[in-house]
């Protein structure tokens, strides 16, 4: 029985009880973080060495420098020799115990220091080993918490010599420093006690987190055999119609239900997380330190993972709900394409990995299907790609299989193509299985939630495709799909993504007034400053009455329109400024978090120009602003 720490076993191993892979992982970590405490304290032993050397005898000091320098080696021997071969779970105790000793041995070394040099007399190379020694406890606290003997070990052995180091300088014998000592001796090994545990209930959470998710996924899959057997016995039996009916009528209220509750859910997070990524876009114009820039850009982006991670949940369910709504307009297929390249850019040249388009020349200019879902599809194999590469190449292949002339149609196949770690032949089957990963490591050490490949599948399927596999364990791999596109007479440019960087994108400065309707103080001051910056004048209304009277009293360029308000809501607003109003244009922009396609149905139809979702991007709202005010002031000039 053994595991290799980090690593996936080609055969199945026995199951482990959940208290020894608590031991095994701490253990393993132990011996991780002694490449850190070893090497550090070989330095240390130099440096302090030979600064004793002009206080003590050089002799003694070297003899001393060589034993310490030679325990610090063992360390980091036995280190290698732990981590060259698999850990067999039956060798724990040995390997902890191993470690535990030459921590000791360790500690030792310190505390014949103590022993040895604090009883010079210059008060200067006392001080420097009073800091020393505190110095090494003090890291060793945490390095040495895995292993509980391994720190009391380290601990005791160099402070108990110099202790006793102490009370041999006349000046500092009294009781009250013996009283501190053994506090501090007690503090110390209750301190060592308690990040003991706290590791072992981090870990023992870690494993049973995966135990649970694995238990959740069979259990489904056993609810999905049951619910199929269910309705094939229903639907062979006509008595149990009435019942059916009922049934039926049930899974639709349920599914109504679920639809509003992420529905409210979706409007619930969008708007904190408007004022978050605009609160972090506010904080980057002011001036910073490099660490703090690159500790916003950090929180930025987990935001915007966040944010992935709420989209990608919102279009699974509306997808397993049968609301998937396809488009048929007519695009520019290599526009689309290279939409989707440009925003992986700087990625991958972050990562100093190349990205290569091969777009083949005989494919039509202009296709009708859905250019939207098509960039998501691609949109999440190239950053599923991106991300488990970390040298070489990603490829994005688009080729023209065959055109069908009698139906005006072309079969085109699209290809991903990485030299990233591949995938072993038993992981593909459930790759788009919702929630699923290759390894269960996979999460903790790349992220995501293991949605993207799983919607990416339905969407193909729903346009008529099928996501294929081909992998080589460590050497790359390879999605593809095929996809059948009517011919169009001519291509017509896409819109961006509202969710998307738009790249090379500078903000543009405008003129006018613009009419800020927000409830939400954290979004007013964030729209504000967004409009501030495109040196744009603006005013606040609180809520739909507030709107209706400030755009009938006074001269708007647009009007930016949040849609749940207190009193009169956004959509309702919206009507009684159009009726006010007459036919005198006036863009107004819908800027919610509702982001279903029914919410921006819903706002075209009550009057609005535009639709906009939180949390927006600077860019995507300077776009907009740029495009409706612009037209906006021509149709005035042309009255």
């Amino acid at each position: 029985m053994s595991m290799r720490p980090g690593r996936n076993q080609d055969t199945p191993s026995p199951v482990i009880p959940l208290e020894q892979k608590v031991h095994a992982e701490l253990v393993r970590s132990a011996y991780e973080d002694s490449l850190y405490g070893g090497g550090v304290a070989a330095i240390v032993v130099l440096v302090y060495g030979f600064a004793m050397m002009s206080a003590a005898p050089p002799l003694t000091v070297l003899v001393w420098m060589i034993g310490a320098f030679s325990c610090n080696v063992m360390r980091l021997t036995m280190r290698w020799l732990f981590f060259r071969q698999p850990m067999r779970t039956d060798h724990l105790r040995r390997w902890s115990w191993s470690f535990s000793g030459l921590s000791g041995l360790t500690g030792l070394s310190w505390g014949i220091a103590a022993w040895m040099f604090f009883t010079v007399e210059s008060f200067g190379y006392r001080l420097l080993t009073v800091l020393v020694l505190a110095g090494l406890t003090t890291g060793a606290a945490r390095l040495l918490a895995p292993i509980f003997l391994a720190n009391l070990a380290y601990f005791y052995c160099s402070i108990i010599p110099f202790m006793a180091a102490l009370f041999t300088v006349d000046t500092l014998r009294s009781p009250a420093l013996a009283v501190i000592c053994l506090a501090y001796i007690g503090y110390t090994t209750v301190a060592a006690r308690q990040q003991l545990r706290g590791l072992q209930r981090s870990i023992r959470l870690g494993y049973e987190n995966i135990e649970l998710v694995d238990s959740l996924g069979l259990a489904k899959e056993s609810t999905d055999q049951l619910n199929r057997g269910l309705s094939a016995e229903i639907s062979r039996r006509e008595i149990v119609e009435t019942e059916l009916r009922g049934a039926t009528t049930q899974a639709e209220a349920a599914s109504r239900a679920k639809s509003e509750f992420l529905a409210t859910m979706s409007h619930e997070i969008r708007t904190p997380m408007n004022g978050i990524l605009g609160m972090l876009h506010i904080v980057r114009d002011t001036p910073l330190t490099d660490e703090q820039r690159d500790q916003l850009d950090t929180a930025a982006h987990s935001a915007d993972m966040l944010l992935e991670v709420i989209d990608d949940i919102l279009d699974l369910s509306k997808i397993e709900a049968g609301r998937l709504e396809l488009e048929h307009i007519a695009f520019a297929p290599e526009q689309t394409i290279r939409s989707v390249i440009d925003l992986f850019r700087a990625r991958t040249n972050a990562k100093c990995i190349a990205l290569h388009m091969e777009f083949d020349p005989q494919i039509p200019r202009a296709l009708i299907g859905d250019p939207t879902h098509l960039r998501q599809v691609l949109f999440n194999l190239l950053g599923n790609a991106i991300k488990f590469t970390e040298r070489g190449s990603v490829t994005l292949q688009v080729k023209l299989l065959q055109q069908h002339q009698d139906s005006g149609k072309s079969d085109i196949s699209f290809a991903v193509i990485d030299t990233g770690i591949g995938l072993e032949a038993e992981t593909i089957n459930r790759l788009f299985q919702a929630f699923s990963q290759a390894d269960s490591s996979m999460s903790r050490r790349f992220g995501g939630t293991g949605l993207g490949l799983t919607i990416s599948q339905k969407l193909t399927e729903a346009m008529g495709g099928k996501i294929t596999v081909e992998s080589v364990h460590g050497e790359g791999a390879t999605f593809a799909f095929t996809l059948s596109f009517q011919h169009a007479e001519e291509p017509k440019d896409q819109p961006q993504n509202t969710h998307d960087e738009i790249p090379g994108f500078s903000i543009p400065m405008l003129s006018g007034r613009v009419l800020v309707v927000e409830d939400d103080r954290i979004n007013q001051r964030v729209i504000i400053h967004f409009l501030k910056k495109m040196g744009l004048q603006s005013s606040l209304a609180q809520d739909g009455y507030e709107a209706v009277q400030a755009a009938s009293s006074s001269n708007w360029d647009a009007i930016l329109m949040d849609c749940q308000l207190p009193g009169l809501d956004g959509l309702e607003a919206t009507r009684r400024i159009r009726t006010n109003l007459g036919g005198k244009a006036l863009p107004i922009i819908a800027l919610t978090a509702n982001a279903s396609a029914q919410d921006q149905a819903n706002c075209l139809a009550c009057g609005m120009n535009d639709y906009l979702t939180k949390p927006v991007r600077l860019e995507s709202l300077a776009h907009t602003l740029q495009k409706w005010m612009g037209s906006a002031r021509n149709s005035a000039g042309k009255k």
